[in-house]
C-alpha cells in the first residue's frame, strides 16, 4: 500500500490543485485589475500631456509667425528710413554749397547791408512825401 490514505489520496490532491488553481486565478485578477488601473492612469496623463503638448507647440508656431511677421515689418521700416535717409542727406550735400559756404566777404556783406538801409530809407522818405501831398 501506498501513502495516499495518509494524505487523502487523488481527492487531496485534487483539492490542494484546485486551491492552488483558486489562489493563482485571485492573484492574476488582481494583477490584471491594478494593470488595467495604471493603463487607464498612463493613458489618461497621456492624453493630458499630448494635449498639453499640442498647446504649447501651436502658441509656440503663433509666437513664432508672429516674431516673424514683426521683423519683416521693422525690415521694411528700415529700408523706407534708410531710403528717406538717402534722399535728406542727397538734399544735404545739394544744399551744402550754398548754405556753408560764404562766398562774399564780411566787408562786402556790411556794404550791401549798408545799401540796402540807405535804399530803405529812400523807400521811407519818398513814401512820406507822398503821404504828405
Amino acid at each position: 500500500k501506498g501513502m495516499q490514505s495518509s494524505k487523502g489520496g487523488v481527492v487531496g490532491m485534487l483539492e490542494v490543485i484546485e486551491t492552488d488553481f483558486l489562489r493563482l486565478q485571485a492573484e492574476t485578477e488582481a494583477a490584471e485589475k491594478a494593470a488595467a488601473s495604471e493603463y487607464s492612469e498612463f493613458i489618461e496623463l497621456s492624453q493630458v500631456s499630448k494635449k498639453k503638448k499640442h498647446d504649447e507647440e501651436f502658441k509656440l508656431k503663433l509666437d513664432k509667425d508672429q516674431a516673424e511677421f514683426e521683423k519683416e515689418e521693422t525690415i521694411k521700416d528700415l529700408r523706407s528710413t534708410e531710403e528717406e535717409l538717402a534722399m535728406a542727406t542727397q538734399y544735404f550735400e545739394y544744399l551744402k554749397p550754398n548754405c556753408l559756404e560764404v562766398h562774399v566777404s564780411w566787408e562786402e556783406r556790411v556794404a550791401k547791408r549798408k545799401e540796402e538801409i540807405a535804399a530803405l530809407k529812400e523807400a521811407y522818405a519818398i513814401i512820406d512825401k507822398k503821404s504828405e501831398e
